[in-house]
């Protein structure tokens, strides 16, 4: 049978269709970009580009919604402790997917800066059936990854990349699994030189293998404690890549606060009172000693009645200051608060306010402890036979699962490893102002940092037989 030309020709014009159609079908989208942008970009790109074109940037985050939220309100005090002396910016875009970031780097991302580290982590979205039109096979998201890096050692050649693990998810079927899949199949691109492979995911879950939701309530996007944790996880190789911070909590500074009293009158008054009336006694601190009452005289004090029964007959003298940082009390027995005293004891309650930033950056964990070691040092310099009760930073926020929660368990833990080191005691009062379930006990706090007379009442019972001892009295704590 012979079949006609125009039968042919239509056949011809059917078969190249259908075959121009495979072709579609089999392009891998993944890496091909693309400036379909969610709407919610519309403010935020040009934001972003603007930071750019400023420079001065030496690391980078390239991502999605999970690097993105380094720029939410709740994660500041972790992306300043451990982001804000290293010029970083966070260039995650919600809803981004491979072929969304290579259209971004194509149209100025990262145009005009040299940054030392881009951290990149991407891939999940291209994964999610349900939230996007489509999704990638975990070959195809691979091959969007591989060329992002291509794309950004093209542009940066200078800039070391470290990728990402894909982070765990739960919150779609098979979502999970296929990006674990394509981080497999991504890993290869490391070269240990320019391109560093970093898989974290073990942080964020349970000892069964499943994602944890005190860090991801959501099973796919870390909460500010999972955000601590990934910083926490990442550093070790950051600092090979770029180095360590200097540490502002150990550098002397003066204090600039002028909230409800003046610094410098303060530092004053102190030195004042310790010369008219040399102290056998002083506590060192913040706004919760500061609050606490005696000599120098504040205009407001919470536990007057408290420390005038305990410390009223022992010469004893306060030196809190509020806002003050480890750096700002370095500064301060450095410039004539602890000249010329011998002081039996001193208890040292200072560091809370090191992990936020304010009139500083905040400061990791490691480094406060490191401050306060430092002020530990510099009163035993000054005075070697002065007993310190050193105080684990007391217990802040209202809810038990509080980023300032957990951080101060954590370095609790590293400052109960001074006791009993160098004339160090160190004493944990936090359990004793808290519930069962961790909340704060009726009476204690008025605000979920500062103590009211019932919180300072707990606190001088609980150091009383130290106190006691560095006096060589008999007595016995309060019941």
């Amino acid at each position: 049978m012979r079949l006609g030309k125009t039968k042919i020709f239509t056949a011809i014009v059917i078969l190249a269709g259908l075959l121009n159609y495979a072709r579609v079908e089999a392009q891998n989208t993944a890496i091909i970009p693309d400036p379909d942008t969610p709407k919610e970009w519309s403010d935020r790109w040009p934001e972003k580009l603007a930071l750019v074109k400023k420079g001065n940037i030496d690391l980078i985050f390239v991502g999605d919604s999970i690097s993105e939220g380094w720029d939410y309100e709740q994660n500041q005090a972790v992306w300043s402790a451990y982001y804000g002396a290293r010029n970083a910016a966070s260039l995650g875009f919600s809803g981004a997917r491979t072929e969304n970031i290579l259209w971004m780097l194509d149209n100025g991302l990262v145009d005009g800066i040299k940054p030392k580290v881009a951290i990149l982590m991407i891939g999940t979205n291209n994964t999610d059936w349900l939230h996007f039109p489509k999704a990638d096979s975990p070959e195809d998201i691979a091959e969007g990854i591989k060329k992002i890096v291509a794309v950004l050692r093209a542009k940066l050649p200078k800039t070391k990349i470290l990728l990402l693990r894909i982070f765990p998810r739960n919150n779609v079927p098979r979502t999970g699994d296929a990006a674990q899949k394509a981080a497999d199949l991504s890993q290869d691109i490391a070269d240990g030189k320019w391109v560093t492979w970093l898989d974290i995911n073990k942080t964020f879950l349970k000892p069964d293998g499943s994602i944890d939701p005190a860090i991801m309530p959501d099973l796919l996007h870390p909460n500010p404690v999972g955000d601590l944790l990934w910083a926490q996880a990442m550093e070790p190789t950051l600092k090979k890549l770029m180095g360590k911070p200097f540490n502002t909590a150990i550098l002397p500074q003066m204090g600039v606060e002028r909230d409800f009293y003046d610094w410098n009158t303060r530092h004053s008054m102190v030195k004042e009172a310790i010369r008219q009336h040399p102290p056998e006694l002083v506590f060192i601190g913040d706004s919760i000693t500061h609050m606490f009452g005696g000599l120098p005289k504040s205009n407001v004090s919470m536990g007057d009645t408290v420390w005038n029964r305990y410390y009223s007959k022992r010469n004893a003298v306060n030196m809190g200051f509020g806002w003050d940082r480890t750096q700002q009390v370095l500064w301060r027995l450095q410039n004539g608060e602890f000249d010329g005293i011998y002081p039996k004891a001193a208890v040292v309650l200072i560091g809370t306010n090191n992990l936020t930033p304010h009139s500083a950056r905040g400061n990791t964990n490691e480094e406060i402890v490191d401050g306060i070691k430092s002020i530990c040092s510099t009163i035993h310099s000054k005075c070697p036979k002065t007993k310190i009760i050193l105080m684990g930073l007391l217990p802040r926020g209202a809810k038990p699962d509080d980023l300032f929660r957990f951080r101060i368990k954590q370095i609790n833990i590293l400052l109960a490893k001074l006791n009993g080191r160098d004339g160090i005691t160190f004493m944990d009062i936090g359990p004793k102002l808290l519930d069962s379930e961790g909340h704060f006990l009726s009476g204690i706090t008025y605000d979920y940092t500062h103590l009211d007379e019932k919180g300072f009442s707990a606190w001088a019972n609980s150091i009383e037989p130290l106190i006691a001892e560095s006096f060589g009295e008999s007595r016995q704590a309060s019941k």
